[in-house]
């Protein structure tokens, strides 16, 4: 099933709309949802929609979302988003550091009491479109084992790098663990296999099974992603006041706040050299990477980025690709809230 992705932003829109959550929040929330579909990162897209109103009508996540900053210097400042949209919070924090960073040359802004907030790289491309260079990490529920533990005590804790260029922007957006989460969601909503080196069971065994998966254990991304997710944990964490590690109550499971951290970084790179040098000398280091020889078994070298902006170019042109069982879970969805999915496909969608 084919939908224009102006049109599943819309849709998402108004039954975000329909649940009490304010326009412009939901705004953002949609589009955050609909961009990580456009990009082909599926498991953070359209398919949380259901989750995320689950848990508003549950009370687990507030409607809206008050923020206040608790505390502040020129370059930094926290916010509490008190058990509001990670989504929201992290494009007005996001926002308030690219500001800053163009006033002072870089800053770094904290995000404590947040909830689930999408894609990092939604964040980062806001910075690179202002030339500046933004990232973005977040630490998530524990559902990874550290490398030689049996016991999940760390999230997959993305972190995002975007670069501007004279193109799109270079951008890199991990989690982690070996895979994210989502994508195990995804696999078992399609009745789909995953590989194995995914996940373990509770029982700490290999499996190819998305709800033996999800009932067990995320794999790091080897000892580095280990220390990486780590690392994220305390800076998002327990640098800014949230919760970390085992003490993160689980999004799928638990009926409870989360109270995640999120860290936005940005820099202004005029503070070290003019923009058009720097996109010049960017060229240069795009073009070693791209016209270097593929090794065996590829077609073309990539840059961090590349394929998800191929991905988008491919969406806006033919619109995106919903599978029988997502096209359902959201049509149902507009059922429930009387926004009926029929009004947002064209004829040639259907």
């Amino acid at each position: 099933m084919k939908i224009a992705a102006n049109n599943l932003k819309r849709f998402c829109e108004e039954i975000l709309k329909k649940n009490s959550i304010p326009t412009e929040e939901a705004e953002v929330i949609a589009d955050s949802l609909v961009d990580a579909n456009m990009i082909g990162v599926d498991s953070h897209g359209v398919t949380r929609l259901s989750l995320y109103l689950r848990r508003t009508e549950e009370g687990i996540v507030n409607r809206n979302t008050n923020l206040e900053i608790i505390r502040e210097t020129e370059t930094t400042a926290l916010y509490d988003a008190n058990n509001g949209w990670g989504q929201y919070a992290g494009k007005i924090a996001m926002q308030q550091a690219i500001k800053r960073a163009k006033k002072y040359g870089s800053a770094t802004i904290g995000v404590t009491n947040s909830n689930h907030f999408g894609t990092a790289s939604y964040f980062t491309k806001m910075a690179a479109e202002e030339n500046c260079i933004g990232i973005a990490m977040c630490n998530t529920t524990p559902i990874m084992v550290p490398w030689g533990s049996n016991e999940p005590t760390l999230g997959t804790n993305p972190l995002s790098i975007a670069i501007p260029t004279n193109r799109h922007p270079v951008v890199l957006d991990m989690a982690t663990s070996n895979v994210a989460r989502g994508k195990i969601n995804l696999a078992a909503k399609n009745g789909e296999d995953i590989p194995i080196g995914w996940a373990i069971t509770k029982e700490g065994k290999p499996t190819t099974d998305p709800l033996e998966a999800l009932n067990g254990y995320l794999l790091p991304l080897g000892p580095k992603g280990s220390g990486l997710a780590m690392m994220i944990d305390i800076m998002s964490g327990v640098m800014t006041g949230a919760l970390f590690g085992k003490d993160i109550p689980r999004m799928y499971e638990d009926k409870e706040p989360q109270n995640l951290g999120h860290l936005f970084m940005v820099i202004n790179s005029e503070s070290f050299v003019d923009i058009e040098t720097f996109k010049r000398r960017m060229d240069d280091r795009i073009e070693q990477t791209v016209k270097s020889s593929p090794a065996e078994g590829f077609e073309k070298v990539y840059m961090p980025g590349d394929i998800e902006e191929r991905n988008r170019e491919k969406h806006t042109r033919e619109g995106l690709t919903l599978s029988q069982a997502m096209f359902d879970e959201l049509k149902a969805l507009g059922n429930k809230y009387d926004v009926p999915m029929e009004e947002y496909l064209s004829p040639a969608e259907s």
